[in-house]
């Protein structure tokens, strides 16, 4: 309907006020299709999505909070329609969902290790219910009983909706707390971001006003639905904006790569978003005679981020899929993270991704570009994740030590303020004070808190490119190095090469950085030549970064440790190096001979 076409967010106050109006106007729209492992598809028009939410939302209303205001409501279902429908009957009942993900795998350990995640994260929040299947019922049960809580087990098939039912009263309060982002990682003291429903409201509104996204277009993508970037960014935009949404898992998206590009080839999806290996996996694992037929013309918007971006990967995707309609531009780098809802920084629409080369050594003080450098500089890749997504949305590089901001063109802290910037995190004072609550020692910010995201970043051409996070930093020999720049090295050296970390460990005589670098391979096999693979990863690194590994490794495939967002631990990594955790392939030692078994 014309009227439904030129709606924007900001005409909703909150996003269950927003399904609830596309319920009216937009009925019959598909607002969701979501294929299933056996291969069958779930599907909801937007009347039936918010008809299944609204009846979640009157069975959590009735729910007693604890010992808040409102009650907790954990969410642990696989990706589907099921968990949408869980969390927007949250807000529809203004309830706060906090968000969480079933089993990954089954082995003992890994078993282990969800079930004191999910005990620590009860025990910070104090959920009144969790949703989850039928299957995880007496185990989830198990869990809180040994957190000492009793919450309300639901599995979604036990709550009766009915398709035709009527647009009732939306009680979601702006000003409310709606999601506990947990932070991704593995920390022994898990920290929820209180996200309101302002939060979403204002990043939403924002997103779709960059990005022009509305009625009559579709989306589609794969990300997991407990994490920000795949809830909010690949989920709640475009339901928000009144899109036709086509989903597939995380895993159905490792298995089969192609089938994400023949989606967005055959909806004609305006808009996707992805971690920068998602769009490396789309070149390196779909062979170029399996690309045919694909017409990803109708790609406006392909979001790049959650981890660093690589200049390697935006050039390799342009290149591959140009053939095939897509439009270099669309590819957009972005920067953001949950403590500020999602996104803090992307490009202008259809702005060309900013791909510059600076010499590394200037980054600390006045820099120059890379083609002005000395013969043989070290140089780094910056690639530019744009400005602040809005005007009341401060982004600051700041010298963390003086609090004051670094001159253009220095590398320092991101620091951001505004209304997407979440309020803290839930029960923890001291933790809320120390992030959320810095200062910057200029008089033009007087009495403005901003969040200290713990990210190093650099203004160069107007936009903010990462250069890292401070905690990751390597020093060697005196001299700072970002692990960024040596993986994006180790990850380009070798034709096997698919995913590199980079780390330090400390000599015990001279107390030294000691520098590692672990790869694991596209391909393993017996005939693989593992030596050469070491080798090159060695010479790569000394010639363009001046250091010389202690140990270099080949690991086997997901033996690099990651979050459950896709991002490195570099700090687990190091651990389970020291502890010989992590068993190589093949292993290069400085002073010793390569040596490896094979897989």
């Amino acid at each position: 309907m014309p009227s439904a076409a030129l709606q924007t967010t900001t005409d909703h106050l909150t996003l269950g006020h927003a399904l609830a109006s596309h319920a009216e106007h937009l009925s019959t729209t598909t607002a969701l299709v979501y294929g299933r492992p056996d291969g069958a598809q779930d599907q909801r028009s937007y009347a039936e999505l918010y008809a299944q939410a609204a009846a979640v939302g009157a069975v959590l209303h009735e729910l007693p909070p604890r010992t808040h205001d409102r009650p907790f409501v954990l969410i642990t279902l696989p990706n589907g329609v099921d968990y949408v429908a869980s969390f927007f009957g949250c807000l529809l009942a203004d309830a706060v969902a906090v968000t969480f993900h079933p089993p990954l795998m089954s082995t003992m350990r890994a078993g282990k290790a969800w079930d004191h995640r999910l005990e620590q994260i009860l025990r910070d929040c104090e959920p009144s219910a969790i949703i989850t299947t039928p299957e995880l019922h007496s185990r989830v049960r198990a869990v809180a009983d040994a957190a000492a809580l009793a919450p309300l087990v639901i599995a979604p098939d036990e709550i009766v909706w009915d398709a035709d039912a009527e647009v009732g009263r939306v009680r979601t309060q702006p000003r409310h707390l709606a999601l506990l982002q947990y932070t991704s990682g593995s920390t022994s003291s898990p920290k929820g971001a209180m996200v309101s429903n302002a939060n979403l409201a204002h990043n939403i509104a924002h997103i779709r006003r960059n990005l022009g996204t509305g009625p009559g277009q579709s989306a589609a993508g794969w990300l997991p639905l407990f994490h920000d970037m795949g809830l909010i960014g690949m989920v709640c935009h475009p339901l928000t904006a009144g899109m036709s949404l086509h989903m597939s898992t995380p895993t159905g998206f490792l298995r089969n790569p192609l089938g994400w590009l023949k989606t967005l080839s055959e909806t004609r999806s305006s808009f996707t978003i992805a971690p920068d290996f998602g769009y490396a996996t789309a070149v390196q694992k779909v062979p170029e005679e399996r690309r045919e037929g694909l017409d990803l013309s109708g790609l406006r918007h392909a979001l790049n981020g959650a981890e660093p971006v690589r200049r390697r990967t935006v050039t390799a995707f342009a290149e591959a899929y140009e053939p095939y309609g897509f439009n270099p531009h669309a590819l957009m780098p972005v920067y953001g993270l949950a403590e500020a809802t999602l996104v803090v920084t992307c490009l202008d629409r259809q702005a060309p991704p900013a791909l510059s080369e600076v010499d590394r050594r200037t980054l600390g003080g006045a820099y120059r570009e890379a083609e002005d450098s000395q013969p043989g500089a070290t140089r780094t890749e910056l690639v530019g994740c744009g400005s602040s997504i809005s005007p009341d949305i401060e982004v600051v590089v700041v010298d963390p030590e003086t609090s004051r901001r670094r001159p253009t063109g220095e590398v320092g802290e991101i620091w951001i303020s505004g209304p997407s910037v979440a309020g803290g995190y839930w029960g923890h004072e001291e933790a809320t004070r120390e992030t959320f609550q810095a200062t910057v020692d200029e008089p033009a910010f007087q009495g403005r808190r901003f969040l200290r995201t713990g990210d190093l970043g650099v203004w160069h051409g107007g936009q903010l490119c990462i250069a890292g996070r401070i905690k990751d930093v390597i020093i060697h020999r005196g001299t700072n190095h970002h692990p960024q720049d040596l993986e994006a090295t180790a990850e380009g050296c070798h034709e096997l090469v698919a995913r590199a970390v980079a780390f330090a460990t400390r000599d015990e005589e001279d107390q030294d950085e000691q520098v590692v670098l672990a790869c694991e391979l596209l391909a393993y096999s017996p005939e693989a030549d593992y030596a050469a693979v070491l080798a090159a990863l060695r010479g790569a690194v000394l010639e363009e970064h001046g250091i010389a590994p202690a140990a270099v490794a080949v690991v086997q495939s997901g033996a690099v440790p990651r979050t459950t967002s896709g991002k490195l631990r570099r700090a687990e990594a190091e651990q389970r190096w020291s502890a010989g955790a992590i068993k190589p392939v093949a292993l290069w030692h400085r002073g010793e001979t390569s040596k490896g078994g094979q897989r």
